[in-house]
Formats: structure tokens, C-alpha cells, sequence
């Protein structure tokens, strides 16, 4: 194929694979990606558009859009190691491998990334995240107004919000729910953590995401009724950071904090997310 042939195809290529992806349809984007590479490997160059590490690169948004983290990073990966001029995959690849918590890895990325790119706001935001993981709430902040100052509808500034502060809008939250519910809720406890430790995270593969908002551990309420299901200890978790995190002003935390609230009371009433997303409580 020459040159006056191929731009078009690749450029239709791309489109229809980033539009196939928008729409889920995720084995027909990979089709589309790999029928470009395989394209651009026969034509032995880039093109004057288009390049084999672009075509890479949106391999990993479709993984990322799907949320298989794993394989977007190993895509993202791929093309920091093939083009190490390409910052916007060493920061694809650090914001990933912060999903998949292997934060060691995510640290040196992003670090890496800010030196090259310093007025990306999502590499400041991710900073910001991982500080506070690491218990350093005075530098995660200041890197969260970086985030936000650079891309203020994209990055929210949020309040720093004390466990007790939260304690207490739970307290009140819990007022709004109907009787019947609270009642049965008696034996349930609502336990405020910081966020979810590395270990916890780490006992699902894939791992859970370092942001989850709240947790439902135990048996649900419809499986305990039941003789042949063995129960166990039941509790509700609410990870105060990650929370917070979401909520510029109170009232959007009050929302946050109800929503996550409501949510796992439902797994624990045995709803499934499939459910909760139907009563839009995802």
C-alpha cells in the first residue's frame, strides 16, 4: 500500500477503533488497533500522522476503558520502552500501576513524569494521592491545588475532613434512613478506616482499587437467613480519604458519603452492583 493509500486507512482505523471502544464493544477496537499495526508494520515506517506507538497507546485506553488496568499498562508500558519521548505514556503507565497498587513503581513514574511535564495536572494529582497513602497530608495537598490550578474542571480541590467530622455526617446520614432499615442495621457496624490497606487490596487479582469508597465484609442479611450458609462477622467500612477526596464543599461530601453509605447497606441486604447500579447507587 503506498503512501496516498495508507494515511486514510490508518486514520479510519483509529477513529473506528476509539468510537467501537466509546460504545464498549472492546474485541472490535483491538481489531481495529491490531489491523493498524499490522499495517504499519508492513509499510516498515510511521507515517506522516500516525504511529506504531499511537496505535499502542490507544491499545491501552480500549484495556483501560474496559478496566482490565493490567493489560493497559502492559500496552502503556510498551510504548515508554519503544519511545521514551512519548511523556504521556510514562504517565498512562504511573497512574496505572497506581490502580493496580503497585505503588513503588507508580512513584518513580510519575516523579520521572513531573520533572518532563510539570503543568500535567494528573500527574500532580496522582502525586498527591500516593503522599497520602504515605501519610503526608500537608504535601498531598499541596500537590492537589497544583492539580487543580492546572485543570480545575477535571481536578476538584478537595477539603481535608477530619475522621470525626465524618463520623458525625454519618451519624446524621443514618437519621434519613427508614426505620425498618436502621433496625435491621442494629448488628452492623459502620467502621471509618483512612483508607484500605496494601494488604487488603492485594487479597483480590486483579487488585482492588486503591480509591474504593467503602466495603461491605460479612454475610448479607438474605444468606444469613439461610441454615446451609455459614455466617460471619458483618461490618460496613467507609475509607474517610477516598471520600473526602471526591467532595469540594460539605455538600458534596454529604452526597458522596450517602451514596457509599447506601451502597453497601444494599450488598449488605444482598443486592448485587448490577442491582446498586440500576438504583444508581455505583
Amino acid at each position: 500500500m503506498d503512501p496516498e493509500e495508507i494515511e486514510p486507512r490508518l486514520e479510519q482505523l483509529y477513529e473506528s477503533a476509539k468510537s467501537a471502544s466509546s460504545e464498549g464493544l472492546v474485541e472490535e477496537a483491538l481489531k481495529r488497533c491490531e489491523e493498524a499495526l499490522l499495517l504499519l508494520d508492513s509499510y516498515g515506517e510511521d507515517t506522516e500522522r500516525h504511529s506504531y506507538s499511537d496505535f499502542v497507546m490507544l491499545v491501552g485506553d480500549v484495556h483501560w476503558g474496559a478496566g482490565d488496568y493490567e493489560q493497559a499498562c502492559q500496552a502503556y508500558h510498551k510504548v515508554v520502552l519503544n519511545d521514551p519521548e512519548r511523556i504521556d505514556a510514562r504517565i498512562a503507565t504511573g497512574v496505572a500501576l497506581y490502580h493496580l497498587c503497585r505503588f513503588s513503581a507508580a512513584q518513580n513514574m510519575l516523579e520521572l513524569a513531573s520533572i518532563d511535564e510539570p503543568e500535567d495536572g494528573e500527574v500532580w494529582y496522582y502525586l498527591g494521592l500516593l503522599a497520602l497513602r504515605q501519610g503526608k497530608s500537608s504535601v498531598a495537598m499541596r500537590h492537589f491545588a497544583e492539580a487543580h490550578e492546572l485543570d480545575e474542571e477535571r481536578f476538584v480541590l478537595p477539603v481535608e475532613t477530619s475522621d470525626a467530622q465524618i463520623a458525625e455526617i454519618v451519624e446524621h446520614l443514618l437519621d434519613d434512613i427508614p426505620e425498618e432499615l436502621r433496625a435491621a442495621l442494629h448488628n452492623v457496624p459502620i467502621v471509618l478506616e483512612r483508607h484500605p490497606d496494601e494488604e487488603l487490596l492485594l487479597e483480590s487479582e486483579p487488585p482492588m482499587d486503591p480509591m474504593v469508597l467503602g466495603l461491605f465484609e460479612g454475610t448479607p442479611i438474605t444468606a444469613a437467613q439461610s441454615t446451609d450458609v455459614p455466617t460471619s462477622p458483618t461490618r460496613i467500612v467507609l475509607y474517610a480519604e477516598n471520600i473526602w477526596l471526591l467532595g469540594a464543599d460539605q455538600e458534596t461530601l454529604e452526597e458522596e458519603l450517602f451514596i457509599t453509605l447506601k451502597h453497601e447497606i444494599g450488598h449488605y441486604f444482598g443486592l448485587s452492583e448490577d442491582d446498586l447500579t440500576e438504583r444508581g447507587l455505583d
